[in-house]
């Protein structure tokens, strides 16, 4: 990953230090649909703005596309990108299905471990197989595509993560999504529009460092945010509480909007009309635009 070294002000010891900050680049984020004939929603980011949402059809649309970024772009895709270990192909009646275990792959178990809902691979097998190919497509311009999960992200990031199906709600996680994608003016996306656009964040998080994998190295993995699993209710087990017992209380819930400081320096870089990490401070915390008066450089949108 391409990176910049700038200057930070060290609190222990009230000097400034280089640190090394992911250089701003594009992100395309790609809500995958199982085939061409139905819409694949798009989303690109450069810097830190959001600058394109639209559809496409064809895996050579969405290649060509993604030929039009910088080469250091980063590419996050909605779809399952790699085979469940042991499997060769998705094929119901070939020889490496045997159940269980070869339906899902490491990635969707743990995801539903973490209460986070997914569908096995064999089970979508017509969107694993699109996505396999345009995945090894996609490595033989020299780009190495991410595999993500919109429902994974909104759910992680303490975000309504429901209701995409409907206008209204689509509205809810479109509003709720803006904070974090400047540019984010899109009240009439699709749900597969949106989720694209959550791709494209998860990308961008992934290039400050934000996220972790889930899955096995070599089985595949999936990029999310790296925070905590969502906690859900303790529900009572007849088993082991009576029924005169008093409810369990529940566990304590990830904040809803749950920023971290470098999510809002996104933010903040777009309200100064800056490039995210571009931003130093000197020994008063001020950045070199305050000190100095200077007007903010201007983003194109």
């Amino acid at each position: 990953m391409v990176s910049h070294i700038l200057p930070h002000y060290d609190v222990t010891t009230s000097q400034l230090r280089p640190l090394t900050f992911p250089a701003p680049s594009c992100c395309l984020g790609i809500d995958l649909a199982g085939v061409e004939h139905r819409e694949t929603g798009i989303a690109v980011l450069c810097g830190v703005r959001l600058v394109e949402v639209t559809s496409l059809d064809t895996d050579a649309a969405i290649l060509a596309l993604a030929a039009t970024l910088p080469h250091d772009a980063a590419i996050g895709i909605n779809a399952p990108l790699t085979l469940p270990l042991g499997r060769c192909c998705l094929d119901d009646d070939c020889r490496c299905r045997h159940d269980p275990g070869t339906r899902s792959r490491e990635i969707e178990r743990e995801l539903a471990r973490g209460r986070i809902p997914t569908l096995a691979t064999a089970l979508i097998k017509v969107l694993a197989r699109r996505g396999i190919g345009l995945a090894a497509a996609l490595r033989a311009t020299g780009r190495e595509p991410l595999e993500v999960y919109p429902f994974a992200t909104l759910r992680l990031l303490g975000l309504p993560s429901t209701g995409k199906r409907s206008r209204a709600g689509r509205r809810v996680i479109h509003d709720a999504l803006g904070p974090l994608v400047p540019g984010l003016d899109h009240p009439d996306a699709s749900e597969h529009q949106l989720d694209a656009v959550v791709c494209a964040l998860t990308v961008r998080l992934w290039q400050i460092g934000r996220t972790r994998t889930v899955g096995r190295a070599d089985e595949g993995l999936m990029v999310v945010p790296d925070l905590p699993y969502p906690a859900t209710v303790v529900r009572k087990q007849a088993a082991l509480v009576k029924d005169d017992a008093p409810p369990a209380a529940p566990t304590a819930v990830v904040p809803l909007y749950a920023l971290d400081e470098p999510i809002r320096e996104i933010r903040r870089a777009a309200e100064e009309g800056v490039p995210y990490g571009s931003r130093s401070e000197n020994a008063d915390g001020e950045s070199e635009q305050e000190a100095t008066g200077a007007p903010p450089t201007t983003l194109s949108s």
